[in-house]
Protein backbone atom coordinates (compact mmCIF):
# COMPACT_ATOMS: atom_id res chain seq x y z
CA UNK A 1 0.00 0.00 0.00
CA UNK A 2 1.34 3.62 -0.90
CA UNK A 3 0.21 6.34 1.20
CA UNK A 4 -0.16 9.67 -0.63
CA UNK A 5 2.08 12.40 -0.12
CA UNK A 6 -0.33 14.97 0.41
CA UNK A 7 -1.73 12.71 3.24
CA UNK A 8 1.50 12.05 4.39
CA UNK A 9 1.84 16.10 4.74
CA UNK A 10 -1.73 16.64 6.71
CA UNK A 11 -0.41 13.86 9.27
CA UNK A 12 3.48 15.59 9.71
CA UNK A 13 2.26 19.09 9.95
CA UNK A 14 3.69 19.42 13.61
CA UNK A 15 7.01 17.60 13.03
CA UNK A 16 10.17 20.17 12.21
CA UNK A 17 12.18 18.23 9.84
CA UNK A 18 16.37 18.87 10.29
CA UNK A 19 17.86 17.17 7.25
CA UNK A 20 21.64 18.20 5.90
CA UNK A 21 25.39 16.76 6.58
CA UNK A 22 27.12 15.02 8.93
CA UNK A 23 28.43 17.67 11.50
CA UNK A 24 26.14 20.52 10.63
CA UNK A 25 24.29 20.44 14.36
CA UNK A 26 20.97 18.74 13.05
CA UNK A 27 21.11 16.68 16.28
CA UNK A 28 22.08 19.43 18.52
CA UNK A 29 19.55 21.61 17.56
CA UNK A 30 16.86 19.53 17.48
CA UNK A 31 17.65 19.00 21.36
CA UNK A 32 18.09 22.67 21.57
CA UNK A 33 14.46 23.07 20.13
CA UNK A 34 13.03 20.63 21.98
CA UNK A 35 14.30 21.68 24.98
CA UNK A 36 13.07 25.47 24.77
CA UNK A 37 9.56 24.55 23.32
CA UNK A 38 8.53 21.06 25.04
CA UNK A 39 8.71 19.39 21.82
CA UNK A 40 9.35 15.80 20.92
CA UNK A 41 12.99 15.10 19.63
CA UNK A 42 12.61 12.41 17.03
CA UNK A 43 16.17 10.54 16.12
CA UNK A 44 17.56 7.99 13.96
CA UNK A 45 20.73 8.15 16.41
CA UNK A 46 20.81 5.08 18.55
CA UNK A 47 22.58 7.04 21.26
CA UNK A 48 19.59 9.56 21.13
CA UNK A 49 16.50 7.56 20.94
CA UNK A 50 17.44 4.12 22.25
CA UNK A 51 14.10 2.90 22.50
CA UNK A 52 12.92 3.66 18.62
CA UNK A 53 15.98 2.41 17.70
CA UNK A 54 15.60 -0.65 19.61
CA UNK A 55 11.80 -1.35 17.94
CA UNK A 56 13.27 -1.08 14.27
CA UNK A 57 15.55 -3.50 14.83
CA UNK A 58 13.75 -6.25 16.73
CA UNK A 59 10.91 -5.40 13.38
CA UNK A 60 12.96 -5.73 10.12
CA UNK A 61 13.25 -8.95 7.78
CA UNK A 62 14.65 -9.83 4.74
CA UNK A 63 11.51 -9.71 3.22
CA UNK A 64 10.66 -5.97 3.76
CA UNK A 65 13.69 -4.89 4.38
CA UNK A 66 16.57 -6.50 2.43
CA UNK A 67 18.57 -3.64 2.44
CA UNK A 68 18.95 -3.00 6.44
CA UNK A 69 18.93 -6.98 7.30
CA UNK A 70 22.24 -7.03 5.15
CA UNK A 71 24.03 -5.17 7.32
CA UNK A 72 23.70 -7.80 10.09
CA UNK A 73 26.16 -10.56 8.00
CA UNK A 74 28.38 -7.74 6.60
CA UNK A 75 31.77 -8.55 4.92
CA UNK A 76 33.61 -5.23 6.58
CA UNK A 77 36.89 -5.76 4.77
CA UNK A 78 35.09 -6.42 1.47
CA UNK A 79 32.73 -3.48 2.30
CA UNK A 80 35.51 -0.46 3.44
CA UNK A 81 38.08 -1.63 0.57
CA UNK A 82 35.93 -0.52 -2.08
CA UNK A 83 36.52 3.05 -3.96
CA UNK A 84 34.76 6.10 -3.78
CA UNK A 85 33.00 5.75 -6.88
CA UNK A 86 32.41 1.96 -6.30
CA UNK A 87 30.27 3.26 -2.37
CA UNK A 88 28.99 6.22 -4.41
CA UNK A 89 27.31 3.99 -7.43
CA UNK A 90 25.93 1.72 -4.44
CA UNK A 91 22.37 2.08 -3.70
CA UNK A 92 22.04 -0.62 -0.66
CA UNK A 93 23.02 2.58 1.73
CA UNK A 94 20.07 4.51 0.22
CA UNK A 95 17.86 1.81 0.10
CA UNK A 96 18.31 1.07 3.49
CA UNK A 97 17.73 4.33 4.50
CA UNK A 98 14.36 4.91 2.42
CA UNK A 99 13.70 1.22 4.50
CA UNK A 100 13.78 2.94 7.75
CA UNK A 101 11.97 6.15 6.43
CA UNK A 102 8.78 3.96 6.10
CA UNK A 103 9.07 3.07 9.59
CA UNK A 104 10.22 6.85 10.74
CA UNK A 105 7.71 8.94 8.84
CA UNK A 106 4.76 6.60 10.79
CA UNK A 107 6.63 7.17 14.28
CA UNK A 108 6.68 10.77 13.43
CA UNK A 109 2.72 10.46 12.67
CA UNK A 110 1.95 8.58 16.08
CA UNK A 111 4.31 11.28 18.55
CA UNK A 112 3.07 14.44 16.64
CA UNK A 113 -0.89 14.19 16.79
CA UNK A 114 -0.78 15.58 20.14
CA UNK A 115 2.51 17.04 20.22
CA UNK A 116 5.21 18.99 18.32
CA UNK A 117 7.82 17.05 17.06
CA UNK A 118 11.80 17.82 15.51
CA UNK A 119 12.83 15.05 13.60
CA UNK A 120 16.47 14.77 12.60
CA UNK A 121 16.73 11.68 10.51
CA UNK A 122 18.31 10.92 7.47
CA UNK A 123 16.40 11.96 4.17
CA UNK A 124 18.44 11.87 1.31
CA UNK A 125 15.53 12.45 -0.93
CA UNK A 126 14.62 16.20 -0.74
CA UNK A 127 11.95 15.88 -3.47
CA UNK A 128 10.28 13.58 -0.51
CA UNK A 129 10.54 16.04 2.28
CA UNK A 130 9.77 19.28 0.14
CA UNK A 131 6.54 16.82 -1.14
CA UNK A 132 5.45 15.74 2.56
CA UNK A 133 6.32 18.82 4.55
CA UNK A 134 5.88 22.57 4.13
CA UNK A 135 8.92 25.14 3.71
CA UNK A 136 8.78 26.93 6.82
CA UNK A 137 8.72 23.43 8.32
CA UNK A 138 12.61 22.16 6.62
CA UNK A 139 15.47 23.38 7.73
CA UNK A 140 18.60 21.93 5.89
CA UNK A 141 21.52 22.11 8.52
CA UNK A 142 25.12 21.74 6.27
CA UNK A 143 28.95 21.66 6.96
CA UNK A 144 31.53 21.86 4.49
CA UNK A 145 33.48 18.86 3.56
CA UNK A 146 36.96 19.93 5.50
CA UNK A 147 34.73 20.22 9.00
CA UNK A 148 33.21 16.95 8.46
CA UNK A 149 36.15 15.55 7.94
CA UNK A 150 37.71 16.84 10.74
CA UNK A 151 35.01 16.31 13.26
CA UNK A 152 32.76 13.15 11.90
CA UNK A 153 35.30 10.62 13.63
CA UNK A 154 35.68 12.00 16.36
CA UNK A 155 31.94 11.89 17.61
CA UNK A 156 31.22 9.33 20.47
CA UNK A 157 28.19 7.74 18.48
CA UNK A 158 30.42 7.03 15.70
CA UNK A 159 33.01 4.64 17.99
CA UNK A 160 32.07 1.38 17.05
CA UNK A 161 32.26 2.67 13.30
CA UNK A 162 36.25 4.12 13.66
CA UNK A 163 37.59 0.82 15.84
CA UNK A 164 35.80 -1.35 13.20
CA UNK A 165 37.71 0.11 9.86
CA UNK A 166 41.06 0.06 12.63
CA UNK A 167 40.50 -3.57 12.84
CA UNK A 168 40.58 -3.78 9.33
CA UNK A 169 43.59 -4.25 6.64
CA UNK A 170 45.55 -1.08 5.62
CA UNK A 171 42.98 1.37 7.92
CA UNK A 172 44.36 4.50 6.89
CA UNK A 173 44.07 4.19 3.24
CA UNK A 174 40.17 3.18 3.92
CA UNK A 175 39.91 6.73 5.92
CA UNK A 176 41.31 8.31 3.55
CA UNK A 177 38.27 6.95 1.15
CA UNK A 178 35.56 7.23 3.41
CA UNK A 179 36.97 11.16 3.72
CA UNK A 180 36.97 11.37 -0.05
CA UNK A 181 33.27 10.77 0.13
CA UNK A 182 32.51 13.08 2.68
CA UNK A 183 33.54 15.91 0.69
CA UNK A 184 31.82 14.52 -2.34
CA UNK A 185 28.61 14.03 -0.12
CA UNK A 186 28.75 17.33 1.37
CA UNK A 187 29.05 19.33 -1.95
CA UNK A 188 26.48 17.37 -3.78
CA UNK A 189 23.86 17.56 -0.74
CA UNK A 190 24.97 21.58 -0.84
CA UNK A 191 23.71 21.42 -4.40
CA UNK A 192 20.59 19.88 -3.81
CA UNK A 193 19.06 21.88 -1.12
CA UNK A 194 20.06 24.85 -3.72
CA UNK A 195 18.40 23.11 -5.92
CA UNK A 196 15.35 22.60 -4.01
CA UNK A 197 15.27 26.21 -2.40
CA UNK A 198 15.23 24.93 0.96
CA UNK A 199 16.30 26.91 3.74
CA UNK A 200 20.26 26.36 4.78
CA UNK A 201 22.35 27.26 7.46
CA UNK A 202 26.25 26.54 6.67
CA UNK A 203 28.39 25.58 10.05
CA UNK A 204 31.37 27.64 9.87
CA UNK A 205 33.87 27.84 12.72
CA UNK A 206 32.28 30.60 14.10
CA UNK A 207 28.71 29.10 14.32
CA UNK A 208 27.21 28.79 18.27
CA UNK A 209 24.33 27.40 19.48
CA UNK A 210 22.39 30.43 20.27
CA UNK A 211 23.12 31.86 16.80
CA UNK A 212 21.76 29.42 15.01
CA UNK A 213 18.91 28.44 17.21
CA UNK A 214 17.78 32.24 16.35
CA UNK A 215 17.78 31.52 12.52
CA UNK A 216 15.99 28.30 13.12
CA UNK A 217 13.52 30.25 15.49
CA UNK A 218 13.13 32.74 12.81
CA UNK A 219 12.72 30.09 10.35
CA UNK A 220 10.10 27.90 12.21
CA UNK A 221 8.36 31.29 13.01
CA UNK A 222 8.63 29.87 16.92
Amino acid sequence: MNIANNILKHSLKNVYFLVGTACSGKTTMANALSKKYGFIHFSRNKYENEKSYKVWQSIINEKYQPNSTKREDMDWEKYYSRSAEEFLADENDKNASDEYLDFAIIELIKLSQNNKVTADIRILDFNLVTDISDYNRIACLLAPGELIVRDNYARDDHRDRVERIQSLKDPEKKFETQYELMRIRAKEMAEQAHKHNLFTIMRTEESTVKDTLRLLEKHFDL
